[in-house]
């Protein structure tokens, strides 16, 4: 029979001190969650179309999924979710002012584990076009070009893209 040495001991005092302040840190009403570095990203757009076109191209399935050329989960009111880019992009809506805001924790499939950006959009009406504020905190910092990219390539352009078959075909 070997007996533990007093290291041993040690060592185990060690690792049960450290699982039980975890479990006490765990407990504590506020999420530690992973600290990440993280940017804030502002774009504005303009698009040829009436603001209220524009906000419904954020707020109904069908167009989301038109633009986004994959199916979509689109609950569009406060704290309804949504996911589209066949489930690369998911969040929750937290503020919608027709016409005027959206509010969003938006978080792609890619990101770590539980980590959200907030995205607002703000359609503020011009001559005969909306310009379309996008104001983006919390953004992995590793993932800002491939966030301006997407917002750029995979949001307005295939938005300015439907925007102009529907008006063709309308």
């Amino acid at each position: 029979m070997i007996l533990p040495t007093k290291a041993t001991a040690t060592q185990e005092l060690t690792v049960k001190r450290k699982l039980s302040e975890n479990t006490l840190q765990g407990s504590s009403p506020v999420p530690l969650g992973v600290r990440i570095p993280t940017v804030a990203l502002h774009m504005t757009e303009m698009f040829d179309t009436a603001v209220e076109q524009l906000y419904s191209i954020f707020t109904v399935k069908d167009l989301v999924q038109k633009f986004s050329k994959s199916p979509a989960i689109l609950e569009a009111e406060k704290g309804g979710k949504f996911q589209m880019f066949d489930g690369n992009v998911m969040g929750e809506y937290m503020e919608l002012l027709t016409n005027r805001k959206i509010v969003m924790k938006w978080r792609c499939r890619n990101w770590p584990e539980e980590h959200y950006a907030t995205v607002a959009l703000n359609f503020v009406p011009t001559s005969g076009q909306t310009e379309l504020q996008l104001d983006c905190k919390g953004v992995p910092v590793c993932k800002e070009e491939n966030m301006k990219f997407c917002w750029k390539q995979q949001h307005f352009e295939e938005i300015k893209d439907l925007l102009q078959l529907t008006t063709l075909s309308g």
